[in-house]
């Protein structure tokens, strides 16, 4: 009987240890078949830039990651013309589900060629460098910012009424054009296409309820979102200049052979709007008929806004003796004064 305890003994524990064996080979088995259904389970997206995007100096590779246990790498490794390659890549540890919601920088220098670049990104764990994603994207490079070749109306200048302010661009991927006012958007300030390179946005003035400094500011961006802006400052100048004739006085005769002495008073609305050029003084028929135009000897700012235009007409037999001198004024906004005259009569 003790024999056979024995053997029964030995094959109880014979038994045990291959049930021991079992056990750890299916536990093993049943883990790897759980790591795989974990890789597999892992997933990478590229949520931004997408296929035909367009990428300016400053950018995000922006992706998502599910179902992730331990640290992933994601490397981006971005390809352009010429041979031109560089990466960007980091580890990224997932939350408390398994996910991750980041983003890598995706940089380019102003000399980077320009062109079609092929972003290639690789996610893979870290505890077995294993790749679980793969993801491709062809996008267009585009560092530089759009040029202002044209622009009006210029800095510094007058304006009043209607402004068309007209832009010409140099810029081959154009994307939007933004023109406000003081800081504010006006009606139809905004658009996406040019006409021959070129737009035009109306600014009706009557919409500001004091006339002086006004700024417009045109922003011009391109499907980059590379931007540039240009900052113009005009006065906004809706009233006429008041113009007088001081000299000659119609009341007077003068002498035969003497030459008269012209001087002329204006006023407006700020010390530079008016422009010599806008001062027309000329020598008239009674009927109405040209005959000369007064020369002018000085031009000049008398103080605040107001102004003399001096001249001096010499006795010509042609001009009979009687004429008028005849005055308009137009500032640089446009505004024109009421016609002024006055007789000139000779002994």
């Amino acid at each position: 009987m003790s024999e056979n305890r024995g053997v029964v003994l030995v094959y109880g524990v014979l038994e045990v240890n291959i049930m021991k064996r079992i056990v750890l080979r299916t536990a093993a088995v049943c883990g790897l078949i759980i790591a795989a259904l974990a890789g597999y389970a892992q997933t990478l997206t590229v949520t931004s830039p997408n296929n035909g995007d367009f990428l300016g100096l400053s950018n995000q590779l922006k992706f998502n990651v599910t179902g992730a246990s331990t640290q992933v790498n994601i490397k981006a490794t971005i390809t352009g013309p010429g041979g031109v390659q560089f990466t960007s890549e980091n580890d990224f540890t997932p939350d408390a589900d398994g996910k991750i919601n980041d983003q890598l920088p995706i940089n380019f220098n102003q000399g980077a060629p320009e062109g079609a670049y092929t972003i290639d990104v690789v996610a893979k764990r870290k505890s077995d460098n294993g790749v679980f994603g793969n993801v491709s994207i062809n996008v267009t490079v585009d560092v530089n910012k759009p040029k202002f070749l044209q622009f009006n109306p210029l800095n510094n200048s007058f304006v009043k009424g209607i402004v068309p302010i007209t832009v010409k661009v140099l810029e081959p991927n154009f994307k939007d054009y933004r023109v406000q006012i003081n800081g504010s958007d006006i009606p139809n300030n905004t658009g996406t296409s040019l006409v021959n390179d070129s737009f035009t946005v109306l600014w009706d003035t009557t919409g500001i309820q004091f006339d002086g400094s006004q700024t417009v500011s045109i922003r011009l961006r391109d499907e980059a979102n590379n931007e540039e802006t240009k900052t113009i400052t005009v006065t906004l100048d809706r009233v006429a200049p008041v113009v007088g004739i001081v000299q000659p006085l119609s009341n007077i005769k003068l002498s035969m052979n003497s030459s008269v002495s012209v001087a002329i008073d204006m006023q407006d609305g700020s010390a530079n709007s008016i422009d010599v050029t806008g001062v027309d003084v000329v020598v008239r028929k009674l009927d109405g008929t040209f005959l000369a135009r007064v020369p002018r000897s000085s031009f000049k700012n008398t103080g605040g806004n107001n102004f003399r235009w001096s001249g001096k007409l010499r006795f010509n037999r042609g001009y009979g003796k009687q004429f008028k001198i005849v005055v308009n004024v137009v500032d640089r906004a446009g505004n024109a004064s009421t016609t002024q005259e006055v007789v000139v009569t000779y002994k």
